[in-house]
């Protein structure tokens, strides 16, 4: 019987390796079956990181990874993923301070692990839920403000209460983090070129099929995984957020408001006017595209030193304050100046939006940024205006078309996309479904950033009126606008 028992724990933890995403549990029955990956879930190989760390006693952390995975079952009480994250750190306190250090760490990672949450099949189609926030404290400071991630296409007002299995609604207990307010709420933000109506979330990416008729190319989504769209502004941003009702367009240059001269390019924020931050050198936090995984597009907030401020990237930056001026408060033992500093600067971030936001509170803290003109660069760090204002197809290369005669057999002239392989739509006499079909893809298969989704739907617009290669060429002129050559 122990035999089994080791085997099944063995089995749990060796499922959940996986280097780079945070995974989503299957289950049937309340039980484990098996990871799935997705890209911008972040807990992948926590299991076990934990269940081999070097230096800790099986019984220990082998126990520890063993319990973790079921506190992330949807069935499981909602604070339980948080007491198991006290639990690691508790057991920290008996180890070595190497072994002690990173086993806090990883309980700090899967503190903000995304819990399952079932669909809601009374809908059609089904919706897919948020998991209820703890509310109580974290028995240990480095658990502060921290909090569950949500998946990016749930529905930014439903939640899965696991007590009654049933949907409770936004405002309800348990649906924004403990201490917090509705503005602590995290929604994904889902784009689409602008005039068009998105159609399937960021996970379930939609794809293309090759076409020869005249007819639009049909997106299919994957069955197997229900989807709901949410647009939001990233301004309005979460670990949870808060749902908007306008579609995030390209970082935003002209934004006012900001705490420096808006005439700044620079992308480096100056401590030089900084407050006394304790035993911690830099809170600052910064707006900018493709944190931790996220699409290009996608817009959020994040600390700027995640080895201090261990938070993760959110689209509600009042998840991300709320943490900051916690760890200041009970990890970096800040001064009550600063500490207060920090609350100001917290509701002056509620005041602003977007980079404006993260520029009003670094500057509460004496810290001069200029996110609000030069968003960080993909992924953090000093951004520049080149970044924020070139297109960047990525994983595809610009979506130009050619018109011509003989293409897919056809014996007149017609539209297709020049590059094949990254753009699948098939020819077509009518040119807006081949323009459409590129710009859809631009946004579903190569996450393009905002700028080269929004040069792709100006293409579409300064087509109007045209047909053959001036349709074409119109359209390839837009497309290619401030692409290296």
């Amino acid at each position: 019987m122990l035999s089994g028992l080791r085997i099944s724990a063995a089995f749990l933890i060796a499922l959940a390796l996986s280097a780079d995403a945070r995974i989503r549990i299957i289950e049937r029955d309340g039980r484990a079956i098996f990871p799935r990956r997705f890209g911008q879930e972040q807990c992948g190989g926590l299991f076990g990181e934990l269940g081999s760390l070097p230096g800790c006693p099986g019984n220990v952390c082998g126990t520890l990874a063993g319990a973790a995975i079921s506190k992330l079952l949807a069935a499981s009480p909602v604070c339980d993923q948080q007491d198991h994250a006290d639990a690691i750190i508790d057991a920290a306190r008996a180890q070595d301070a190497d072994v002690a250090a990173k086993m806090i760490d990883i309980a700090v990672r899967f503190r903000q692990c995304e819990k399952n949450t079932p669909p809601d099949f009374t809908t059609n189609p089904p919706t897919l839920r948020n998991s209820l926030f703890c509310q109580k404290a974290p028995k240990n400071a480095e658990l502060d403000g921290l909090v569950q991630a949500q998946d990016p296409a749930n529905d930014p007002n439903l939640f899965f209460d696991p007590a009654t299995k049933t949907t409770v609604t936004l405002g309800a207990p348990g649906t924004i983090p403990f201490g917090g307010s509705t503005g602590d709420v995290e929604t994904p933000s889902q784009e689409t070129p602008a005039g068009e109506t998105a159609t399937s979330s960021e996970v379930a990416a939609t794809t293309t099929a090759p076409v020869s008729s005249e007819t639009p190319a049909v997106t299919e989504t994957c069955p197997a995984v229900p989807t709901v769209t949410v647009t939001v502004t990233a301004g309005v941003p979460a670990e949870t957020e808060q749902a908007a009702s306008t579609t995030v367009s390209s970082p935003a240059p002209e934004e006012t408001g900001n705490s420096g001269d808006n005439t700044d390019t620079s992308g480096e924020a100056d401590l030089s006017g900084a407050l006394d931050f304790g035993t911690c050198t830099d809170p600052t936090i910064e707006f900018g595209p493709a944190f931790e995984g996220r699409a290009l597009r996608e817009f959020t907030f994040k600390p700027v030193n995640k080895a201090e401020f261990p938070q993760g990237s959110a689209l509600n930056g009042n998840i991300v304050t709320n943490a900051v001026c916690n760890i200041l408060k009970n990890n970096c033992k800040a001064p009550q100046a600063t500490v207060d500093a920090c609350e100001a600067g917290k509701a002056a971030f509620a005041a602003a939006s977007k980079g404006a936001a993260a520029d009003a509170f670094n500057s509460a803290l004496g810290i001069k940024s200029n996110f609000a003109n030069v968003p960080a660069a993909p992924g953090g760090g000093p951004g520049s205006v080149e970044l924020a204002t070139t297109p960047n197809f990525n994983k595809c290369s610009p979506p130009t078309i050619i018109f011509a005669a003989g293409i897919d057999g056809r014996a007149e002239e017609s539209f297709v996309p020049e590059n094949r392989n990254d753009f699948t739509q098939g020819s077509a006499l009518n040119g807006n479904i081949v323009t459409r079909a590129v710009c859809d893809t631009l946004v579903n298969k190569c996450d393009a950033n905002q700028v080269a989704i929004d040069q792709c739907t100006a293409a579409q617009a300064a087509t109007a009126g045209l047909s053959g290669q001036a349709f074409a060429d119109a359209f390839n002129a837009v497309v290619l606008q401030n692409v290296a050559a």
